[in-house]
């Protein structure tokens, strides 16, 4: 569980994947790993499918992958 909070998104990103992060913020805050965890292996695969459906740019993908630890 981590989420770099010095990396600030783009406000435009799609309101599914904002939501998404949104969701993840309140279980980071609250301490609670495993649904954390369960549902940080959607949001992965969602951010992926939205850069290759071209909703999101590689600059903005390799920032979502910065902030939550997956690069």
């Amino acid at each position: 569980m981590y989420i770099d909070e010095k990396i600030t998104l783009s406000a435009d990103l799609p309101k599914g994947l904002r939501s998404d992060f949104k969701e993840l913020q309140e279980y980071y805050d609250a301490g609670d790993w495993l649904r954390f965890d369960l549902l940080f292996e959607t949001v992965e695969a969602s951010v992926k499918a939205y850069y290759l459906a071209g909703k999101i740019s590689r600059e903005e993908l390799n920032l979502i992958f910065r902030k939550y630890g997956i690069a």
